[in-house]
């Protein structure tokens, strides 16, 4: 009995020990996986790219339900997979731009933590973090700060961004070679690069649609939109600090020359919208999209005219510029006198009338007519039409009793064929080809319906310039009359599938850059027909439009005296 007690006595201390070296090499083994994640050196570039993933999935949980509220994954899921991958690229490609050497840890850790804040905000609140919402934290006060940190913002930032934020701080980045790293830099962006074009090229049309469309979605990509803000709120107030206080004068030495008849100028100008020189009847195109003018005399179109930009934005107020292509900065437009400026100090009587978005400034300091609205143009159906634009016209030109007429410009800015809903811009009467594409959505469509949509509006646009050339018929006792037409740029119609506009000028395709140009000038002008004749098929460009319209008012200044005209090949 004593032995079985010492014994029984004696083996239960055995048993304690044996428990507490066990849980303590469990601890153990716990800090020798941490110590074992932390110390492992990993590949910058693979840390860059799990990071990127990570933010994809985690932080756009807003971006992803606005874009499946528009493209449901039951019928569209092949698409939303190529967003996702997308915007994964985006993601990826921003990290390894901003993340070099010393920067690796510093910028994915702030990319984690803007992705778990701003995440939080957009997803409870539906807030957008662009320019205007980032001026707004900046000026919001203690007190209404503290009301936004509620737990569940806490336990949201701690858990997806701190915790991955302190396991990204206790990496131990892998060192390599300069070179080597360079290299690595390289090929990880030229896999981004190619994964984006692997997710946009098969879906061309729809990505058409989708950026044009609905742009909103993209203020919800996060931490892109975030960090995208912040460098432009920097850079406008770059920009801001570096603008002229005053408009740059332009021309000041603009004087009228002796004009070659007694009669006043009247010049038509028709800024038109994104329309194409290959689809214009009168260049050769099979089919005849302007009837109309095909059998008008005095009829002249220019067949190789390059376009200042590749969107109204851009070539709108280029082509109105003393700079031409080559020096001109859109950024410092707005501060810069244009052609129209010139024109209204020598005493031309300038209108702009619009029915497109705006003069992009350039009818700042003349006179300027919204034509988008019912309440002053009278042919508005779905929208409002460019033929609308026509509205007493006989007020604008002729003057009054006591003010006799005057040299006159009226320009008139087209809605014209702005796509991607190329069916809306004609009334059904000019539906000439069929069928049409019935949609913005050009992904719903096959290339030839969007095609007979896209020449249809240009047959509008023929029907709209003949009314201009008999509304101008009758006053050419009174004036010296003349009629321009223009595009601002081309568009892309599902060639190698792009579609629209707005690429980069130095790649973008032909189709957006060669503009149509045709000039009805009747031989009571006083104008050089054969002068005109002779260059409709040599290379020309928007540059030629400030240096013509000085050129018909007869207003001489050094900034334009030898530049070539649609009218003149060499002043």
């Amino acid at each position: 009995m004593v032995n079985q007690t010492s014994s029984s006595v004696d083996t239960a201390p055995l048993s304690q020990p044996t428990n507490f070296a066990s849980s303590q090499q469990g601890s153990v083994d716990k800090r020798s996986y941490l110590k074992l994640f932390s110390q492992r050196p990993m590949n910058a570039n693979i840390l860059v790219f799990i990071v990127a993933l990570y933010l994809t999935l985690t932080a756009n949980f807003s971006f992803f339900n606005q874009l499946t509220a528009i493209y449901p994954v039951a019928h569209s899921w092949p698409f939303v997979m190529s967003v996702g991958g997308l915007l994964f690229c985006v993601i990826w490609l921003v990290l390894q731009l901003v993340s070099h050497k010393y920067l690796h840890k510093p910028m994915l850790i702030l990319a984690l933590m803007i992705g778990a804040i701003c995440a939080y905000f957009t997803d409870s609140y539906g807030t957008i973090f662009d320019t205007h919402m980032l001026i707004n934290g900046l000026e919001t006060d203690q007190a209404e700060a503290m009301d936004l940190f509620a737990p569940a913002f806490l336990m949201r930032v701690v858990v997806l961004g701190v915790i991955p934020a302190l396991l990204v701080s206790q990496l131990r980045i892998k060192t390599v070679p300069l070179k080597f790293a360079a290299l690595q830099k390289i090929g990880a962006i030229i896999a981004t690069l190619a994964l984006m074009a692997a997710c946009l090229l098969p879906f061309g049309d729809q990505y058409a649609s989708f950026f044009r469309q609905h742009k909103q979605v993209r203020f919800y990509a996060n931490p892109v939109m975030p960090i995208y803000s912040s460098i432009k709120l920097g850079t406008d107030k770059f920009d801001e600090m570096r603008r002229p206080k005053t408009l740059t004068a332009h021309a000041t030495d603009a004087k009228h020359i002796a004009p070659a008849s007694t009669k006043p100028k009247l010049m038509v100008l028709v800024v038109g919208e994104t329309v194409r020189a290959d689809h214009i009847g009168l260049n050769g195109y099979a089919r005849n999209t302007m009837p109309l003018l095909s059998n008008t005399k005095d009829i002249y179109s220019f067949k190789d005219v390059s376009s200042c930009g590749t969107s109204t934005a851009y070539s709108v107020p280029c082509m109105f510029s003393y700079l031409g292509r080559d020096k001109f900065d859109v950024d410092m437009a707005s501060y810069n006198e244009n052609v129209l400026d010139t024109l209204h100090k020598q005493g031309v009587n300038v209108i702009w009338r619009d029915n497109n978005s705006s003069s992009k400034g350039v009818a700042d300091r003349v006179t300027f007519e919204d034509y988008k609205t019912q309440a002053t143009n009278l042919e508005c159906d779905v929208e409002c039409r460019d033929i609308g634009m026509l509205k007493d016209f006989d007020k604008l030109v002729m003057g009054s009793k006591n003010s006799p007429p005057k040299d006159t410009l009226v320009v008139l800015h087209q809605m014209g064929n702005h796509g991607p809903a190329y069916y809306k811009r004609y009334p059904k009467a000019f539906e000439v080809f069929k069928p049409t594409c019935l949609s913005n959505e050009l992904s719903k469509c096959d290339t030839q319906s969007v095609i007979n949509a896209y020449d249809n509006a240009i047959v509008y646009t023929d029907y709209f310039l003949h009314n201009i050339i008999d509304t101008l018929k009758p006053y050419e006792q009174a004036y010296d009359v003349v009629m321009v037409y223009l595009s601002d740029h081309g568009e892309s119609l599902g060639e190698n599938n792009i579609y629209l506009h707005g690429l980069p000028y130095k790649i973008a395709p032909k189709a957006q850059k060669q503009v149509p140009v045709i000039v009805w000038s009747p031989a009571s002008n006083h104008m050089d027909s054969q002068a005109i004749a002779s260059q409709l098929t040599a290379p020309a460009s928007q540059d030629y439009l400030a240096p013509s319209l000085l050129q018909y008012f007869n207003i001489s200044t050094q900034e334009a005296d030898h530049k070539p005209t649609f009218f003149q090949a060499q002043r």
